[in-house]
């Protein structure tokens, strides 16, 4: 069983970066051809809701004056970072696809969710951002560390968990649906009592005290500019983004294993409203890359065994 899971690794691992090099040298995005240089790319990150999205900026600028100190192989440096996180995405949506008793799946339907993480990520990845991939990451490392340790190493999930949410934010603000996914899983699978009730209260603290301090310590962030695609819901490239969340997520919907499993998606939407209501205000909706937190958080709750917690009503199904 381990030697196939170092084989699914390593197949993982190489997909991931063959896929991701096909993506950035076969494809070349010209939509976000902004970012291909380090001054343009400093420039259009310091602006907006841009600017409070730290982590991934430092890095990506620290990475290339590490491996590219004359500044003119940028575009080679955002593949290596995207590639590097969404390898360690790949690996952490594996390691949770293989945990004992968590998730309704046989060894084929695993495989197939495997290689659809990095491919559906890939496929998106034509707006090239430098926090997207890294996002993914932190989210699967976070649902793997509350489904992993939650009922057992209840203290150190909670902790772990926390901190993470912090780095996140730091990242990028939707990490906020790590709040909804987390929220779901306590509601459901544990019920309210004083454990799932603190540590909740710990999740959210940390987003919001990271969210609020980021604000105030940065300052207002200069203006982005004018875009004539934001929030224009009837312009047709962003009903052509609405058209496919509302596909996928009915995909996603045929896939869930019962009525609970589709309790659990209908719950997680319901908490990701804010999300949901903020990219239709202002996002450019064909960005499909938007979509992706939710897609990711909704295929495990899809597939999530509920029996495996220890609410009152998981006997039952209600």
């Amino acid at each position: 069983m381990k030697s196939r899971l170092v084989y699914v690794l390593f197949l993982t691992i190489l997909f991931s970066c063959i896929t991701s090099y096909i993506v950035y040298f076969g494809f070349v995005s010209n939509y976000s051809h902004r970012m291909f240089s380090r001054p343009a790319f400093i420039d259009l990150y310091g602006k907006g809701i841009f600017h409070y999205r730290v982590l991934s900026r430092y890095w990506l600028l620290g990475l290339d004056d590490l491996i590219d100190p004359t500044g003119r192989q940028f575009y080679q440096t955002t593949f290596y970072f995207n590639t590097f996180f969404l390898v360690l995405t790949s690996i952490a949506g594996v390691l949770l696809l293989h945990l004992p008793r968590t998730f309704r799946l046989s060894e084929g339907e695993k495989i197939l969710y495997i290689l659809l993480i990095p491919l559906v990520i890939n496929i998106t990845q034509f707006v090239l951002v430098p926090y997207d991939t890294l996002g993914y990451f932190f989210q699967l490392l976070i649902a793997y560390l509350f489904l992993a340790f939650y009922e057992k190493e209840y203290g150190f999930a909670t902790l772990s968990i926390s901190l993470l949410l912090v780095v996140s934010t730091l990242n990028r603000e939707s990490s906020a649906i790590n709040l909804s996914f987390l929220i779901t899983l306590q509601y459901f699978m544990y019920g309210w009592n004083r454990r799932t009730i603190f540590a909740a209260a710990a999740f959210i603290l940390s987003f919001l005290v990271t969210y609020v301090l980021l604000r105030m310590v940065i300052g207002e962030a200069p203006p982005s500019g004018p875009n004539a695609l934001i929030g224009h819901l009837g312009i047709f490239v962003n009903q052509v983004g609405i058209a496919f969340w509302l596909v996928i997520a009915a995909f996603v919907h045929l896939l869930a294993n019962d009525r609970q499993n589709r309790r659990f998606l209908l719950c997680f939407y319901l908490l990701s409203t804010p999300y949901i209501f903020l990219v239709l205000k202002d996002g450019i909706l064909w960005e499909i890359r938007l979509y992706i937190p939710l897609f990711l958080g909704s295929l495990l709750l899809s597939k999530l065994d509920w029996a495996m917690g220890s609410a009152p009503d998981r006997s039952t199904g209600g």
